[in-house]
Formats: structure tokens, sequence, C-alpha cells
């Protein structure tokens, strides 16, 4: 019988993700984030993975200063997130998983954290995909025939 917390993270996780590095303004965080169905961008220098910086990071800082009018706000907001790296927001100490670690592991450490994504690395800390809620969801409920498992 299938039993999907047996897999490994790298037979799931997906390894076609955007990332950014430390130098990225925010500005050009917040076009990939507008441009494409994501919420985490791996922030990566020379394939090591440096931190993380999530859609809700982005969104806490162009908020910061409320005003009524939207669009007044991307605007008043475009040059400042233009002068802010990558590096000076995201999140430094991430929990990692290894690309060999069973999805049981994973699972519960989501649950512990209530973390969105992490990253998967190799043992140098070379970034190979990004496991997420939603490739665990597929897991579990996509037929087996589907996933090629």
């Amino acid at each position: 019988m299938f039993d999907p917390r047996l897999l490994k993270v790298h037979e799931v996780m997906t390894t076609d993700v955007y990332i950014i590095q430390p130098n990225t303004t925010l500005l050009e965080a917040q076009r990939i984030f507008k441009a494409n169905t994501i919420h985490h961008l791996p922030v990566v220098l020379d394939g090591h993975l440096e931190g993380m910086l999530s859609k809700s990071d982005l969104l806490l800082i162009s908020t910061a200063f409320p005003l009524n009018d939207p669009g007044a706000r991307d605007k008043n907001n475009d040059p400042f997130l233009s002068k802010m790296l990558a590096a000076e927001v995201m999140t430094k100490h991430v929990v990692k998983l290894g690309p060999d670690m069973t999805l049981e592991v994973a699972v519960g450490i989501f649950l512990e954290n209530l973390f969105h994504a992490m990253p998967v690395v190799d043992e140098k800390g070379n970034l190979l995909g990004i496991l997420s809620w939603l490739d665990l969801i597929r897991v579990a409920y996509v037929p087996q025939r589907q996933l090629g498992v």
C-alpha cells in the first residue's frame, strides 16, 4: 500500500524555483511575486542559500505607510522599494530540509513551526528546490499514477 509519509523530500519538492540574489531590490522581488503564483523566493548567492524572502515579508514592508489610496501607496513605495535589498529584509536563519528526509519528518517540521515552505539544500547548503504545503497537498490528494510514484 502506498504510504506518502515514506516518500523522500526530493521526490516531491519543486525544483523549478524562482530565486533572487541578496542584492536584488524589493521592487524587483515584488515584480516577480506579482508576475508568478509564488509566495517564497529563496535568496541565493553562487548557488548557496543565504535566506528566504516571502510575499508576506514584502507585504509588511510595502504597507508600513498606510495611505487611503492603494494606487498612491504603490507610487510612493516604488522609490523606497527600489533602494531596499533582499538581504536587508530576508529571513537569514532558515530551517532547511535535506533531500533524503522523509515527508513524515518534513510534515512534522511544518506543523511544529507553521511554515508554508522550506528550502531543500544539499550538504554544502546549495539550493536544490523548495517544499511547500502545495507539494504536500498534491501528494496527499492527487492519484499516485498522476504523480508518477
